[in-house]
Order: structure tokens, then sequence, then C-alpha cells
């Protein structure tokens, strides 16, 4: 799949869960709030990345001016736009923003970059719209994200049912070699339970969040894999439920005011 291909899947993908996104959103919300504790309120424009459906827009506009809505899906912004909280909606790609250079104050993106190709140039293009002395705050998953998902599955079939995620140390390298970025780091792993594994599948496609940038297993999953999963998912409480960990990343950025 080429990159413009993927773009559009991805943007389709989460289209299709613009009304049951905000329901669902429960680690986005855990996320969300912890991002927001790190983002310094500002008098000027606040650009939410990856915006979705404006669900978090009430407490955005508490740290800015005017807030900007973008979102790489059509649908997702169409929520947005009915909310009424953004003084702008923009349909672009975060790899390439149709923003003028330092026009931003600050820029806040929460679980938006774990879906991005290149997420270096998702972070070059920020501090590019950032004006000199301001800064961004960004979540994103890393690396071990649903472990014990994957685990689980990797006991019943081969096929890929997770997303991949970049390790930690991608964005370790990333902020050596680009200190222009002003990158500082936090990690956090959040758990959640769940009734059960069908429950969690239930939540990822929700979010549109199930597995949208691997090629994918076309088999039906039934309720004998599905009853395998749920047999193999290690540290099961005796009611059957599990617990799920999310492995967060936080980066803030800060762009350097010109000598």
């Amino acid at each position: 799949m080429n990159a413009l291909a993927l773009t559009d899947h991805i943007a389709r993908h989460f289209g299709r869960a613009r009304e049951s996104y905000e329901q669902a959103a429960r680690l986005q919300r855990l996320v969300a709030a912890q991002a927001l504790s790190l983002l310094k309120p500002t008098d000027g424009l606040l650009l939410d990345l990856g915006s979705g459906p404006g669900w978090f827009h009430s407490k955005l506009k508490q740290h800015c001016t005017d807030l900007v809505a973008l979102d790489l899906s059509f649908d997702m912004l169409q929520k947005a736009r009915e909310a009424q909280d953004a003084t702008l909606v923009v349909q672009a790609d975060a790899q390439s923003l149709p923003l003028a250079s330092a026009s931003i104050d600050r820029v806040f993106s929460s679980l938006m970059l774990q879906w991005c190709e290149q997420p270096q140039l998702v972070l070059h293009e920020i501090a590019r719209v950032i004006k000199p002395g301001g800064s961004a705050v960004i979540s994103t998953l890393l690396d071990g994200t649903l472990q014990e998902f994957k685990q689980a599955w990797s006991e019943v079939d081969s096929h890929q049912h997770i997303n991949q995620f970049l390790p930690l140390d991608f964005y370790h390298q990333l902020e050596r070699q680009c200190p222009d970025l002003g990158l500082k780091l936090q990690t956090e792993t959040v758990q959640l339970e769940y009734p059960d594994v069908l429950a969690l599948a239930r939540e990822l496609k929700d979010l549109g969040a199930n597995t949208v940038t691997q090629d994918r297993n076309k088999a039906l999953t039934g309720k004998q894999r599905w009853q395998k999963v749920q047999q193999a998912y290690p540290s099961r409480c005796i009611d059957g439920s599990i617990s799920a960990s999310y492995q967060v990343l936080y980066l803030v950025l800060t762009k350097k005011n010109k000598e």
C-alpha cells in the first residue's frame, strides 16, 4: 500500500468510528487529561492536531483564545463542527500542514502520532508552524502496547492482529539527532480492565484503532478462535476478566526564541 492510499485508508477507517468514538475512548480520556496537564495555557491560537470528533475541545478552549481543529478524517471533523467549539476546522494530513510557518502559539496532539507513517516529519511540521517560544504536547503509543493481546493471539495463529508501534529508542534517537526540536520525553503505562477479549476487541473497533496500518487477516474470526484467545490470554482473573496494558509516551516540544 503506497503512502497516499495508506493515508486515505486510515482516514476512512477512523471516519467510520465517529459515532462510537467518544463512548469508547477510555484510554483517550486518561491520556488527554495527562497531556493537558503538561500544556501551558496561552492567550493565542491553539492547534488540536488529530482532533477526532472534538470531544476534548471544551477543555482545550479553556487553554487558549482560539482553537483550530485539524484531522485527516472528514467524518470526524463533521462531528467537531457540530460541537461548535473550534474557531476553525481543517481537513489535512499532519505530515504536511497547510499552515503558515510561525503562526500557532501552542499545539496539542493526543494519540494521533502513532498512525502517521513518518512521525518525525509530523514533529518537524509542528516545530515549523509554532511561533518562537511556543510549545507542543504530543502523546503517542509505544511498542509493548497490547502486548497481552498480541501474546494471546500468537497462541492461536501467526497473523498480525495488533498494530506495530515504534519503540521508545526511536524517539530517544530523534531527541539526540534533532536538538532543534527541544524534545522532552515522559513515559507511562496505563492498565485498563475488560470483561473479556471480545470487549477489548470491540473497544478497539469502536475507536477505529483495530489494526489499520497493517495487512490484516481476512479470515473469519469465529467464536471458537475467540475462545482460544481468551484461554491463552495471560493473567486472566477467575471471572474471566482481563487487563490490557498501553505504553504511552508524552513528548513536549519547545521552539527556541530567536536570538
